[in-house]
C-alpha cells in the first residue's frame, strides 16, 4: 500500500483571531488544490509562535528558526493586513525585506514562504459571502439595513463594518433573551464554512491562492498540467 504524502504548513498571523479565521481557511484551500490537482496528501498546520516586541522581519526569521530546531514544515504561510487599498506598502516594507534577508541568511529553516495579505483586514474576507454572515448573525436584514453595501475590500474599516452590523443585530433583540454577538463569535465559524469561490472574488484572496498554488506545485505536492 502507498503511503500518502505529508505536507507541513506552518503559520503566522497578526492575532489570535486572525488564526481562528485563517487555519480553517488555509486548510481547506490546500484541501481543494490537493483534491484538484494533488494524489494523497495529510495535512498538517501549526502556528508559529512570534515574540511581538520585534520587528515583522525579525518576528518571522526568528519564529521560523525557533519552531524548525524540534520540527520540520514545508511551506510558511505569513499574514499582515494591508491596511490599505492594495498590498504595495505591506510588500515593501515588511516582504520585501523579509525576502532579502532569506536570501541572505545562512541558518537551515524554511525558506518558503507565501504571503497572506488581505486588503485593509483579514475582516474583508469574512463579508465575501453576505448570505452566509447573515445566516450566521440570524438575520434577514439586507446589505443596506447593515449598512454593508458596496464590495468587502472597499471599506476601509471592514471590522468595525462587521461590529455596527451587529450592533443593528443586537439592539433589535429582546433584552430579556438577548444574548449579545460579538464579533469574535464569528472568526472561527465563517472560516470554516465560507466558500473558497467567494474568496476568490476578493484580489487579495486570489493573489494568496495563485501564489499559493504555484508554491505547491513548485514543491511537488500538486501538478497542474
Amino acid at each position: 500500500m502507498m503511503k500518502s504524502k505529508q505536507l507541513f504548513i506552518g503559520l503566522i498571523s497578526e492575532g489570535t483571531t486572525d488564526t481562528r479565521f485563517l487555519y480553517y481557511v488555509i486548510d481547506r484551500t490546500i484541501k481543494e488544490l490537493i483534491f484538484s490537482f494533488g494524489g494523497s496528501i495529510e495535512i498538517y498546520i501549526e502556528e508559529l509562535k512570534k515574540d511581538s516586541g520585534k520587528s515583522f522581519v525579525e518576528q518571522v526569521i526568528d519564529a521560523n528558526i525557533n519552531y524548525q530546531k524540534e520540527n520540520y514544515i514545508n511551506l510558511l504561510l505569513v499574514h499582515s493586513d494591508a491596511d490599505n487599498q492594495d498590498d504595495s506598502i505591506v510588500q515593501k516594507n515588511k516582504f520585501n525585506p523579509l525576502f532579502e534577508k532569506l536570501e541572505i541568511h545562512p541558518e537551515l529553516f524554511c525558506k518558503e514562504i507565501v504571503p497572506i495579505i488581505p486588503v485593509y483586514m483579514i475582516e474583508a474576507w469574512m463579508l465575501a459571502d453576505f448570505d452566509l454572515f447573515a445566516d450566521e448573525i440570524s438575520t434577514t436584514k439586507s446589505k443596506t439595513e447593515l449598512k454593508l453595501n458596496g464590495h468587502p475590500e472597499s471599506f476601509t474599516d471592514p471590522k468595525n463594518k462587521i461590529k455596527q452590523a451587529l450592533n443593528i443585530i443586537n439592539n433589535e433583540r429582546p433584552k430579556k433573551r438577548r444574548k449579545e454577538l460579538q464579533i469574535s463569535d464569528l472568526y472561527q465559524i465563517i472560516g470554516q464554512k465560507i466558500e473558497i469561490e467567494k474568496l476568490k472574488s476578493l484580489k487579495s484572496f486570489e493573489k494568496f491562492y495563485n501564489n499559493l498554488t504555484m508554491t505547491l506545485e513548485k514543491l511537488h505536492f500538486i501538478h497542474l498540467q
